[in-house]
């Protein structure tokens, strides 16, 4: 583990260890339990700027509160990166008392009690990104098709990632209220932490006092960034208000697509005090070493692929956890993909946009990283282009959650070489089975790519995790702009010789068209279980 990883995991542990209890909702959820991963996504910055120091600063006058974190940019729709400023490091690092800060302005406002009008339905699905809307709708509309209706609890805060309005007879979509995400107000920190608190822990050459980190990253539940990063206010709100869902719909069987960010967490706990089965299903691919990114709360865990089931029994917290190999919902409608519809949009986009014509067609699934690691990539990319044989062009497909703005300067990079930028309406998934090869670090689009027998090229720079495709046997490894070159002239030369075997495909994700329902099947004997008394089960269900 490196030294920015160690420091992370040693002040996560410690937070945990004396403030994990400090705050906690009605339902008894700790803060540090449902904003794991925010407050974790702040520690892993601050012990970056840590190591970066040159300069210890010693600010002993302070402002508000509120200025020791502040809310940097973000190439993420959707997310804030929350930053700790001069000012919080110089009180992290002892410098100052609490007492000389100004309290954030508001107050921490009440939750009220919901007065909902739900539908009875056995099942309850939560959804809060348009991924999760793709991947639970068609398990929703086969249970539908059975004859078993379920209630979706939809909570996102942007209207592009709702779960779309369906008239399918037994699936009924209800909003959380628009003003249940955007409640401030402060945290009563000032009883709950202590940062006079003599207890620190080393974090590279500093000695970090506990007490007083706890206190600055409680400032992160004071402001509300939407479903992904809820005020603490709007954290007590929404678990009042999916009690009352549950209470209300009488359901016996929870589907989500996340149990670890914070409105994850609050629905699983929610399912769990209603005595509720939960069931969980794989939205995107997990990354080797990406701590929180895969199921750890749910009873039934449904994977992509056969290589998921270790990360999955690991990561769980429940000894009754089972799990089910059955590929990906939203990936059973490749089976009926226009190939040449979407070779004709490619060759059509770089037309218009580039004048020529490629013999070649390369698709780079973007992805939302720092415009830095982007031009870092960009650079790389364009080498290997100029030097690969066969007239290559390249269509960038930006990600949907990506700022536009941000993929302008990486078009002046790319000059000299055909290049189409398209809309993220499209993105990569719109156009890869028209392409001659995909090339990501770490996209989905990459496995959608394999399944579709198209060559996924993995762009594993340093300091970027990939899907790890390329360990299996599945995609083609590239450290380099050489690796970027000697691959797609293999692929121009002998394009045969690229396959990847069925074996190392099935072991990424199995597909048969079917995933959907295997799910739905899941999701019935629960139902059927939830009627009689929970036996603990062991193993792994393949399906």
């Amino acid at each position: 583990m490196t030294d920015s990883g160690q420091g992370v995991e040693a002040l996560m542990t410690a937070l945990e260890a004396e403030y994990g209890d400090a705050l906690v909702t009605a339902g008894g959820v700790s803060w540090l339990s449902v904003h794991h991963v925010p407050i974790r996504r702040l520690v892993t910055r601050l012990v970056r700027q840590l190591l970066e120091l040159d300069e210890v600063p010693t600010t002993t006058v302070f402002g508000a509160a509120e200025d020791l974190v502040v809310a940097g940019g973000s190439t993420s729709l959707g997310y804030v990166a929350y930053e700790v400023s001069e000012a919080g490091l110089s009180f992290l690092l002892g410098h100052g008392e609490p007492g000389q800060l100004t309290p954030d302005s508001g107050e921490l406002a009440v939750p009220v009690q919901p007065r909902l009008t739900v539908t009875t339905a056995p099942v309850c699905a939560v959804s809060w990104s348009s991924r999760h809307a793709e991947t639970l709708l068609p398990v929703l509309s086969d249970l539908a098709c059975q004859g078993v209706r379920s209630t979706v609890v939809d909570m996102a805060s942007e209207v592009n990632q709702r779960f779309p309005d369906t008239s399918e007879p037994g699936i009924t979509v209800l909003r959380l209220p628009d003003e249940a995400l955007d409640r401030h107000g402060d945290v009563p920190a000032q009883s709950a932490f202590r940062p006079e608190s003599e207890r620190t822990v080393r974090a590279g050459q500093y000695e970090i006092g506990i007490g007083r980190l706890a206190w600055l990253a409680a400032r992160v539940l004071v402001r509300s960034a939407g479903c992904t990063q809820p005020s603490w206010s709007a954290t007590l709100y929404v678990e009042q208000w999916l009690d009352a869902v549950l209470l209300a719909s009488r359901s016996r069987v929870l589907l989500c697509s996340n149990d670890t960010s914070p409105l994850g967490v609050l629905a699983i706990r929610a399912a769990e005090r209603a005595a509720a089965d939960t069931v969980y299903v794989q939205h995107g691919a997990w990354i080797e070493g990406q701590t929180s990114s895969h199921a750890q709360r749910c009873r039934h865990v449904a994977v992509m692929g056969a290589r998921d089931v270790r990360v999955a029994q690991a990561g769980t917290r429940r000894a009754d956890a089972r799990t089910y190999v059955v590929g990906q919902p939203r990936f059973d409608g490749l089976t009926q993909v226009d190939r040449l519809g979407q070779r004709a949009y490619l060759q059509r986009i770089l037309k218009e946009q580039t004048g020529s014509a490629p013999t070649r067609i390369v698709v780079w699934a973007c992805q939302p990283f720092s415009e830095q690691r982007l031009l870092g990539q960009t650079e790389v990319l364009v080498e290997g282009l100029r030097n690969a044989k066969g007239g290559w062009g390249l269509v960038v497909a930006p990600h949907p959650a990506q700022n536009a703005e941000t993929l302008s300067p990486l078009l002046d990079v790319l000059n000299g070489v055909p290049v189409a930028l398209i809309g993220s309406e499209v993105g990569a998934r719109g156009c890869l089975a028209g392409g001659d090869a995909l090339i990501s670090a770490s996209s989905t689009c990459g496995i959608e790519a394999l399944l579709l027998e198209v060559p996924v090229l993995e762009l594993a720079l340093p300091a970027t995790r990939t899907l790890g495709l390329a360990d299996h046997g599945a995609a083609w490894r590239c450290e380099s702009s050489r690796d970027i070159a000697r691959f797609l002239t293999r692929i121009d030369e002998s394009p045969q010789t690229v396959r990847v075997p069925t074996a190392a495909r099935e072991s990424i994700c199995h597909w048969d068209g079917r995933s959907a329902d295997a799910v739905a099947d899941i999701v019935t004997q629960a139902l059927s279980d939830s009627t009689t008394p929970h036996h603990s089960a062991q193993g792994t269900d393949r399906r």
